[in-house]
């Protein structure tokens, strides 16, 4: 008979458990959390920006809209959303005045939800989501142009590239944004 027979079944567990918190000591243990950061990376005028995902409700392909006459040429209308309406804004045509052209397949739509403005922001492309610490947040704010600048709150270093962070949220506060009226 072998001494892990000759034990009771919980004794034989209670051995084992003391083994494995002796053996615990050895292994590494995470002093510090890390928070994670996550961001959707688009294109915009020939930048590439990252939109904080808390601030972006959803990603959808730009739906038909219907044009609304006596609004600002960004502002493509309304279209229905899963039975909700919702303004569709060209945020090239906002920010730069030149609306959207090019590869319409490939254009993208961040729906953004924030102190009662619900709209849909056209951008050129979405490129994925990307991930970050937290702490790797530089609060310096590289600005690619200052058409942007207003609507940046910080960046991160992918590889070799600085990403700037676009607030939806700042836009959506803006009173320019705001007034779609011609």
């Amino acid at each position: 008979m072998t001494a892990a027979t000759a034990q009771s079944p919980f004794q034989y567990l209670q051995s084992l458990a003391s083994k494995g918190i002796a053996l615990a000591g050895h292994l590494p243990v995470q002093v510090e959390h890390k928070e994670a950061w996550k961001g959707v990376l688009f294109e915009l005028h020939g930048h590439r920006l990252l939109a904080p995902m808390d601030e972006v409700a959803e990603i959808v392909t730009p739906p038909r809209c219907t044009r609304i006459p006596g609004v600002k040429p960004w502002a493509y209308g309304m279209a229905n959303m899963r039975g909700n309406l919702l303004p569709v804004m060209d945020l090239q045509g906002f920010l730069y005045g030149d609306n959207l052209s090019g590869d319409t397949r490939r254009h993208r739509l961040l729906v953004v939800n924030c102190d009662g403005v619900y709209a849909g922001l056209v951008v050129e492309s979405v490129l994925g989501m990307k991930h970050f610490w937290v702490d790797d947040r530089d609060m310096e704010v590289p600005v690619p142009d200052q058409v942007l600048a207003p609507y940046l709150t910080g960046s991160f270093r992918s590889d070799d590239e600085r990403l700037a962070v676009f607030s939806p949220w700042r836009l959506a506060r803006d009173e320019a944004f705001l007034n779609v009226s011609s």
